[in-house]
Protein backbone atom coordinates (compact mmCIF):
# COMPACT_ATOMS: atom_id res chain seq x y z
CA UNK A 1 0.00 0.00 0.00
CA UNK A 2 2.23 2.67 -1.57
CA UNK A 3 2.47 6.57 0.19
CA UNK A 4 3.84 7.72 3.29
CA UNK A 5 1.69 6.95 6.94
CA UNK A 6 0.87 9.72 8.91
CA UNK A 7 -0.27 9.54 12.18
CA UNK A 8 -4.41 9.09 12.04
CA UNK A 9 -4.50 11.90 14.71
CA UNK A 10 -2.92 14.83 12.44
CA UNK A 11 -4.78 13.23 9.38
CA UNK A 12 -8.08 13.07 10.62
CA UNK A 13 -7.57 17.10 11.74
CA UNK A 14 -5.88 18.02 8.51
CA UNK A 15 -9.33 16.28 6.89
CA UNK A 16 -11.47 18.22 8.57
CA UNK A 17 -9.92 21.23 7.82
CA UNK A 18 -9.43 20.53 4.17
CA UNK A 19 -12.79 19.06 3.33
CA UNK A 20 -14.25 22.47 5.00
CA UNK A 21 -12.13 24.59 3.01
CA UNK A 22 -13.17 22.93 -0.36
CA UNK A 23 -16.46 22.98 0.50
CA UNK A 24 -16.66 26.58 0.91
CA UNK A 25 -14.57 27.57 -2.65
CA UNK A 26 -16.07 24.40 -4.39
CA UNK A 27 -18.90 22.90 -3.61
CA UNK A 28 -20.51 22.37 -6.62
CA UNK A 29 -17.45 22.27 -8.81
CA UNK A 30 -15.49 19.11 -8.18
CA UNK A 31 -12.51 19.81 -10.45
CA UNK A 32 -11.78 23.12 -8.37
CA UNK A 33 -13.11 20.98 -5.06
CA UNK A 34 -10.41 18.38 -5.07
CA UNK A 35 -8.15 20.77 -6.37
CA UNK A 36 -8.83 22.64 -3.01
CA UNK A 37 -8.82 19.85 -1.06
CA UNK A 38 -5.89 18.49 -2.12
CA UNK A 39 -3.72 22.17 -1.89
CA UNK A 40 -5.20 22.36 1.55
CA UNK A 41 -4.31 19.26 2.56
CA UNK A 42 -0.67 19.03 1.65
CA UNK A 43 0.15 22.73 2.74
CA UNK A 44 -1.35 21.52 6.36
CA UNK A 45 0.63 18.20 6.57
CA UNK A 46 3.49 18.74 4.34
CA UNK A 47 4.32 22.27 4.42
CA UNK A 48 6.54 23.86 2.04
CA UNK A 49 10.13 24.83 3.03
CA UNK A 50 11.02 28.44 2.81
CA UNK A 51 11.45 30.00 -0.89
CA UNK A 52 9.58 26.93 -2.84
CA UNK A 53 5.60 26.59 -3.55
CA UNK A 54 2.84 24.71 -1.88
CA UNK A 55 1.71 21.29 -4.16
CA UNK A 56 -0.56 22.36 -6.60
CA UNK A 57 -0.85 19.45 -8.73
CA UNK A 58 -3.56 17.04 -8.85
CA UNK A 59 -1.76 14.01 -9.84
CA UNK A 60 2.30 13.04 -11.33
CA UNK A 61 3.87 14.99 -14.15
CA UNK A 62 2.49 14.05 -16.93
CA UNK A 63 5.36 12.02 -18.59
CA UNK A 64 3.16 9.20 -19.97
CA UNK A 65 0.48 9.01 -22.75
CA UNK A 66 -0.33 12.41 -22.97
CA UNK A 67 -4.58 11.84 -22.47
CA UNK A 68 -3.65 9.99 -19.56
CA UNK A 69 -4.12 11.56 -16.37
CA UNK A 70 -6.71 10.69 -13.62
CA UNK A 71 -7.62 14.92 -13.38
CA UNK A 72 -8.74 14.71 -16.91
CA UNK A 73 -11.37 11.91 -16.08
CA UNK A 74 -14.66 13.81 -13.90
CA UNK A 75 -15.86 10.50 -13.42
CA UNK A 76 -12.39 10.30 -10.72
CA UNK A 77 -12.96 14.12 -9.61
CA UNK A 78 -16.94 13.56 -9.03
CA UNK A 79 -15.71 10.32 -7.09
CA UNK A 80 -13.33 11.86 -5.02
CA UNK A 81 -15.08 14.45 -3.81
CA UNK A 82 -18.40 11.97 -2.61
CA UNK A 83 -15.60 10.13 -1.07
CA UNK A 84 -14.29 13.36 0.72
CA UNK A 85 -17.74 14.27 2.06
CA UNK A 86 -18.70 10.43 3.39
CA UNK A 87 -15.23 9.68 4.62
CA UNK A 88 -15.21 12.71 7.31
CA UNK A 89 -14.62 10.94 10.08
CA UNK A 90 -11.95 8.31 9.54
CA UNK A 91 -10.42 10.49 7.29
CA UNK A 92 -8.87 7.32 4.88
CA UNK A 93 -9.05 9.47 1.82
CA UNK A 94 -5.81 11.18 2.96
CA UNK A 95 -3.92 8.00 3.76
CA UNK A 96 -3.80 4.49 4.23
CA UNK A 97 -3.41 3.02 7.99
CA UNK A 98 -2.67 -0.11 9.58
CA UNK A 99 -5.16 -2.90 10.01
CA UNK A 100 -5.65 -3.87 13.66
CA UNK A 101 -7.01 -6.39 15.60
CA UNK A 102 -9.60 -9.00 13.56
CA UNK A 103 -10.56 -6.07 10.73
CA UNK A 104 -10.23 -7.94 7.41
CA UNK A 105 -9.05 -10.98 8.79
CA UNK A 106 -10.06 -12.89 5.64
CA UNK A 107 -7.42 -10.92 3.74
CA UNK A 108 -4.40 -13.17 3.89
CA UNK A 109 -0.65 -12.95 3.02
CA UNK A 110 0.35 -15.28 -0.06
CA UNK A 111 3.77 -16.95 -0.89
CA UNK A 112 5.94 -19.91 -1.76
CA UNK A 113 8.17 -21.79 1.07
CA UNK A 114 10.55 -19.53 1.06
CA UNK A 115 8.60 -16.10 0.59
CA UNK A 116 5.86 -13.60 0.95
CA UNK A 117 4.90 -11.82 -2.07
CA UNK A 118 1.64 -11.24 -2.94
CA UNK A 119 -2.60 -11.20 -0.74
CA UNK A 120 -5.36 -12.85 -1.15
CA UNK A 121 -9.21 -13.54 0.33
CA UNK A 122 -10.65 -16.13 2.32
CA UNK A 123 -14.07 -16.81 0.58
CA UNK A 124 -14.66 -20.12 1.99
CA UNK A 125 -13.09 -21.79 5.32
CA UNK A 126 -10.76 -23.49 3.09
CA UNK A 127 -10.08 -21.46 -0.28
CA UNK A 128 -8.10 -18.26 -1.08
CA UNK A 129 -8.99 -16.22 -3.62
CA UNK A 130 -5.90 -14.13 -5.08
CA UNK A 131 -4.59 -13.18 -8.66
CA UNK A 132 -3.25 -15.36 -11.78
CA UNK A 133 -0.29 -13.56 -12.03
CA UNK A 134 0.62 -14.36 -8.19
CA UNK A 135 0.87 -18.50 -9.64
CA UNK A 136 4.93 -18.46 -8.35
CA UNK A 137 3.45 -18.18 -5.08
CA UNK A 138 1.06 -20.60 -4.28
CA UNK A 139 2.04 -22.82 -1.44
CA UNK A 140 1.28 -21.08 1.70
CA UNK A 141 -0.79 -18.20 3.63
CA UNK A 142 -0.53 -16.49 6.39
CA UNK A 143 -3.21 -15.23 8.73
CA UNK A 144 -2.47 -12.06 11.02
CA UNK A 145 -1.40 -8.45 10.29
CA UNK A 146 1.89 -8.64 10.18
CA UNK A 147 4.03 -11.36 8.32
CA UNK A 148 7.14 -11.12 10.30
CA UNK A 149 4.76 -11.20 13.76
CA UNK A 150 1.77 -13.10 15.28
CA UNK A 151 -0.27 -15.18 12.65
CA UNK A 152 -0.96 -18.81 11.70
CA UNK A 153 0.05 -20.47 8.13
CA UNK A 154 -1.64 -22.64 6.48
CA UNK A 155 -0.52 -25.08 3.82
CA UNK A 156 -2.03 -24.66 0.03
CA UNK A 157 -2.88 -28.04 -1.17
CA UNK A 158 -3.47 -27.15 -4.61
CA UNK A 159 -4.04 -24.06 -6.48
CA UNK A 160 -6.03 -23.35 -10.01
CA UNK A 161 -5.17 -20.32 -11.95
CA UNK A 162 -7.97 -18.93 -14.26
CA UNK A 163 -7.65 -21.19 -17.74
CA UNK A 164 -8.44 -18.13 -19.54
CA UNK A 165 -5.46 -16.25 -18.02
CA UNK A 166 -3.30 -14.92 -20.36
CA UNK A 167 0.12 -12.72 -20.47
CA UNK A 168 -2.30 -9.60 -20.61
CA UNK A 169 -3.62 -10.35 -17.31
CA UNK A 170 -6.92 -10.96 -18.49
CA UNK A 171 -8.73 -13.44 -16.54
CA UNK A 172 -6.50 -12.13 -13.59
CA UNK A 173 -7.21 -14.94 -10.98
CA UNK A 174 -6.50 -17.98 -8.87
CA UNK A 175 -7.66 -20.23 -6.48
CA UNK A 176 -5.59 -21.59 -3.00
CA UNK A 177 -7.20 -24.62 -2.09
CA UNK A 178 -5.65 -24.75 1.85
CA UNK A 179 -4.88 -28.17 3.32
CA UNK A 180 -7.08 -27.54 6.50
CA UNK A 181 -9.35 -24.94 7.15
CA UNK A 182 -8.83 -21.47 8.70
CA UNK A 183 -9.90 -21.34 12.05
CA UNK A 184 -11.35 -18.14 13.87
CA UNK A 185 -11.81 -16.17 10.61
CA UNK A 186 -15.07 -15.82 8.44
CA UNK A 187 -14.58 -15.94 4.36
CA UNK A 188 -15.53 -13.00 3.17
CA UNK A 189 -18.85 -12.92 0.72
CA UNK A 190 -19.02 -11.91 -3.19
CA UNK A 191 -20.21 -8.64 -3.89
CA UNK A 192 -23.14 -9.26 -6.10
CA UNK A 193 -23.33 -7.25 -9.65
CA UNK A 194 -25.63 -4.78 -8.18
CA UNK A 195 -23.53 -3.52 -5.40
CA UNK A 196 -20.20 -3.13 -7.26
CA UNK A 197 -22.29 -1.01 -10.34
CA UNK A 198 -23.88 1.24 -7.85
CA UNK A 199 -20.47 2.02 -5.88
CA UNK A 200 -18.66 5.37 -6.22
CA UNK A 201 -16.10 3.69 -4.01
CA UNK A 202 -13.93 0.91 -2.62
CA UNK A 203 -11.35 -0.10 0.20
CA UNK A 204 -8.25 -2.04 -0.65
CA UNK A 205 -6.62 -3.97 2.00
CA UNK A 206 -2.76 -5.97 1.68
CA UNK A 207 0.16 -6.54 2.49
CA UNK A 208 2.30 -4.60 -0.35
CA UNK A 209 5.05 -2.07 0.26
CA UNK A 210 4.81 1.34 0.90
CA UNK A 211 7.26 3.26 -1.41
CA UNK A 212 5.59 4.29 -5.07
CA UNK A 213 9.07 2.45 -6.10
CA UNK A 214 7.39 -0.92 -4.83
CA UNK A 215 10.57 -1.55 -3.43
CA UNK A 216 10.31 -1.84 0.64
CA UNK A 217 7.60 -1.97 3.52
CA UNK A 218 6.09 -5.58 2.53
CA UNK A 219 4.65 -7.50 5.12
CA UNK A 220 2.15 -5.28 7.14
CA UNK A 221 -1.75 -5.35 6.23
CA UNK A 222 -2.28 -2.13 5.46
CA UNK A 223 -6.16 -0.29 4.19
CA UNK A 224 -6.99 2.80 2.04
CA UNK A 225 -10.19 3.64 0.71
CA UNK A 226 -10.04 5.21 -3.26
CA UNK A 227 -12.75 6.43 -5.57
CA UNK A 228 -14.01 4.92 -8.15
CA UNK A 229 -13.38 6.00 -12.00
CA UNK A 230 -14.77 3.10 -14.21
CA UNK A 231 -16.99 0.13 -12.66
CA UNK A 232 -16.75 -2.79 -15.64
CA UNK A 233 -13.79 -0.71 -18.31
CA UNK A 234 -17.17 0.36 -20.09
CA UNK A 235 -17.00 4.26 -20.10
CA UNK A 236 -15.09 7.01 -21.93
CA UNK A 237 -12.71 10.18 -21.35
CA UNK A 238 -12.54 12.56 -23.72
CA UNK A 239 -13.54 10.59 -26.59
CA UNK A 240 -11.30 7.82 -25.49
CA UNK A 241 -12.16 4.10 -24.27
CA UNK A 242 -10.96 3.38 -20.56
CA UNK A 243 -9.50 0.46 -22.27
CA UNK A 244 -7.01 2.60 -24.38
CA UNK A 245 -6.62 5.09 -21.26
CA UNK A 246 -6.00 2.74 -18.30
CA UNK A 247 -5.24 -0.59 -20.15
CA UNK A 248 -8.32 -2.50 -18.32
CA UNK A 249 -10.17 -5.42 -20.29
CA UNK A 250 -13.64 -4.02 -21.62
CA UNK A 251 -16.77 -5.41 -18.92
CA UNK A 252 -14.29 -7.50 -16.61
CA UNK A 253 -12.56 -5.00 -14.31
CA UNK A 254 -12.69 -1.93 -12.24
CA UNK A 255 -10.69 1.02 -12.27
CA UNK A 256 -10.12 2.98 -9.33
CA UNK A 257 -7.98 5.62 -8.87
CA UNK A 258 -5.36 7.12 -6.28
CA UNK A 259 -6.78 9.15 -3.09
CA UNK A 260 -4.78 12.00 -2.07
CA UNK A 261 -1.29 11.78 -1.41
CA UNK A 262 -0.71 9.19 -3.54
CA UNK A 263 -2.23 6.25 -1.51
CA UNK A 264 -2.65 3.35 -3.43
CA UNK A 265 -2.31 -0.62 -3.97
CA UNK A 266 1.51 -1.52 -4.41
CA UNK A 267 3.87 -4.30 -5.55
CA UNK A 268 2.72 -7.31 -2.91
CA UNK A 269 -0.85 -6.16 -2.80
CA UNK A 270 -2.15 -8.29 -6.02
CA UNK A 271 -4.51 -10.65 -5.18
CA UNK A 272 -5.40 -8.66 -2.71
CA UNK A 273 -9.03 -7.48 -1.90
CA UNK A 274 -10.89 -4.46 -3.32
CA UNK A 275 -14.31 -4.31 -1.07
CA UNK A 276 -17.38 -2.43 -1.56
CA UNK A 277 -20.14 -1.46 1.09
CA UNK A 278 -22.99 -2.78 1.16
CA UNK A 279 -24.89 -1.56 4.13
CA UNK A 280 -22.70 -1.80 7.14
CA UNK A 281 -21.11 -5.26 5.58
CA UNK A 282 -18.00 -5.16 3.41
CA UNK A 283 -18.48 -7.40 0.13
CA UNK A 284 -15.61 -8.80 -1.96
CA UNK A 285 -15.62 -6.94 -5.51
CA UNK A 286 -12.33 -7.28 -6.86
CA UNK A 287 -9.40 -8.74 -7.13
CA UNK A 288 -6.30 -6.64 -6.95
CA UNK A 289 -4.22 -6.84 -11.06
CA UNK A 290 -2.24 -4.02 -11.71
CA UNK A 291 -1.23 -0.42 -11.89
CA UNK A 292 -2.95 1.73 -15.41
CA UNK A 293 -1.30 2.12 -18.21
CA UNK A 294 -1.41 5.99 -16.94
CA UNK A 295 1.17 5.34 -14.02
CA UNK A 296 4.58 6.85 -14.30
CA UNK A 297 6.14 5.10 -11.29
CA UNK A 298 5.52 1.40 -9.97
CA UNK A 299 2.63 2.40 -7.53
CA UNK A 300 0.63 5.48 -6.85
CA UNK A 301 -1.15 6.57 -9.85
CA UNK A 302 -4.44 3.91 -10.37
CA UNK A 303 -5.16 0.25 -9.93
CA UNK A 304 -6.94 -2.00 -11.90
CA UNK A 305 -8.90 -4.87 -10.33
CA UNK A 306 -10.46 -8.12 -11.68
CA UNK A 307 -14.40 -8.14 -10.95
CA UNK A 308 -15.18 -11.46 -8.92
CA UNK A 309 -18.99 -11.30 -9.77
CA UNK A 310 -17.91 -12.13 -13.23
CA UNK A 311 -16.42 -15.40 -12.42
CA UNK A 312 -18.42 -16.58 -10.21
CA UNK A 313 -19.63 -19.97 -12.25
CA UNK A 314 -16.03 -20.64 -12.62
CA UNK A 315 -15.22 -20.22 -8.76
CA UNK A 316 -18.44 -21.86 -7.72
CA UNK A 317 -17.28 -25.24 -10.97
CA UNK A 318 -13.69 -24.83 -9.31
CA UNK A 319 -13.93 -25.25 -5.79
CA UNK A 320 -16.66 -28.13 -5.91
CA UNK A 321 -14.29 -30.19 -8.29
CA UNK A 322 -11.16 -29.15 -5.68
CA UNK A 323 -12.76 -30.04 -2.47
CA UNK A 324 -14.81 -32.87 -3.40
CA UNK A 325 -14.17 -36.26 -1.71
Amino acid sequence: MAGKVVSNARRSTAAHKAIAHAEGLAAKKPREFVEALRTHLQDQLHPPRAGTGGARSLGLRPSGPKHARLVDDPRYLTSVRELARRTKRNARIIGGSNVTGKDFADCVAVGDDSNWGCTGTLIAENVVLTAGHCEVLHSRVFVGNDVGGKGTVYRVKSHVRHPDWDGKLRNDLMLLILEKPVKGVKPRALATSVAINAAVDGRVVGFGTTDLAGTTGYGRKQQTDVPIVSSACNGKVNGKKDGSVYGCHLGNEIVAGKPLFNRDTCRGDSGGPFYVARGKAWLLAGVTSRGTDLATTMCGDGGIYTRVDKYRTWIAKTIAEETAE
